[in-house]
């Protein structure tokens, strides 16, 4: 990634995007949002239109990020850059440890101090946000979101579009299943159904 970067959206998570593009050393294009209604400046970027505008700047963007947390959201931003033909390579921020063997999905975005151990898969538009670690073989599914601190032991399986909360740990060899939400700090030691709700310790 060389830049000039589109980033999509202007919330929380494109302010951790544009630190995180800023260490890399990418020029920002400018950012996209609907709340836009006017020019803002964030971390040096200004915000030059609502979503659908980035289409007329897409000569002069080599790429674009999603910068937008929500799951099912990422997900529909992801599908709309994708077929007007935009780039998403995945970020990965030089203050994580990534090891060897891994494969890293479109638009995907490794936060800083994230730990991602050998042979890992992570799938399209996911966030392994701050400090979170996935051990070894472990598969993260398409537009997952795992809040920092969260930790996922080796050979487990998190399903597509699953959001597992800040601090919370699942154990060796489990399956978490699609569109699931595993809340903050809670323990999971058991498979995980499609669709579930999981809070506290679940054994």
């Amino acid at each position: 990634m060389t830049g000039p970067v589109a980033i999509y959206g202007a919330g929380g998570h494109a302010r951790v995007l544009a630190s995180l593009l800023h260490q890399l050393n990418v020029p920002i294009l400018g950012y996209f949002d609907d709340s836009f209604d006017g020019p803002e400046i964030i971390q040096g970027g200004t915000v030059i239109g609502r979503f659908n505008d980035i289409i007329k700047f897409r000569e002069k963007a080599s790429s674009a990020v999603l910068a937008i947390g929500d799951n099912i959201l990422r997900e529909k931003a992801f599908h709309f850059l994708k077929n007007e033909g935009f780039s998403m390579p995945p970020v990965i921020h030089p203050g994580a440890i990534v090891e060897s063997e891994i494969k890293v999905g479109q638009g995907t975005v490794i936060c800083i101090g994230a730990v991602i151990g050998t042979e890992v898969k992570i799938g399209n538009g996911a966030i392994l946000n701050t400090g979170c670690l996935v051990d070894h073989e472990s598969k993260i599914g398409d537009f997952v979101h795992l809040a920092p601190g969260v930790a996922v032991a080796g050979r487990t399986s998190v399903g597509y579009g699953t959001f597992v909360g800040i601090n919370a740990s699942i154990s060796n060899k489990i399956q978490i299943g699609n569109k699931s939400v595993i809340g903050a700090g809670s323990i999971v030691l058991r498979d995980v159904l499609d669709n579930q709700k999981i809070l506290g310790v679940y054994s």
